[in-house]
């Protein structure tokens, strides 16, 4: 039963945004039952706000990129033709909000599937720590005890 709701923290990472409420209700009425499912469902709140921060960030990264590449357009001259100084920096402008799109998919993916490792982890009864999250959080509670 433990394996089973550790492991159901770290799968609702598969669900973006709304994913973040199964681990706080499942540490909520589990801190006081299992030590075990508590820390992995707390690593879970932590790891998936991470997520939600990383894709605000790069969704803000993107919006700025797209809106200057707007912002390049007037330099393209009367004619369409772009100034031969400027045409790097003009093209630039237009390639770099697809490669921030590009790095927000495959980021989120790789977030996912992390969360998704973490889940068979536990589920294998194996005591899985997230990077620099899991040490920082126990360190924290220690702390706090």
């Amino acid at each position: 039963n433990d394996k089973i709701m550790a492991a159901l923290a770290h799968v609702s990472a598969l669900l973006p945004f709304m994913g973040v409420i199964a681990p706080i209700i499942i540490w909520a009425t589990q801190k006081d039952k299992s030590e075990y499912v508590a820390f992995q469902a707390l690593q879970a709140v932590a790891y998936q706000l991470l997520m939600i921060l990383a894709w605000f960030v790069g969704i803000g990264c993107y919006m700025l990129s797209f809106f200057t590449m707007f912002l390049g357009i007037p330099f393209a001259g009367e004619s369409g033709q772009v100034d031969p100084s400027i045409a790097p920096l003009f093209a630039a402008g237009f390639i770099i909000p697809f490669i921030i799109f590009g790095a927000i998919f495959v980021g989120g993916a790789l977030f996912v599937i992390y969360g998704l490792i973490a889940a068979i982890q536990v589920f294998q009864g194996k005591d899985f720590r997230y990077i620099i999250i899991g040490n920082w959080l126990d360190n924290y509670l220690q702390k706090n005890n």
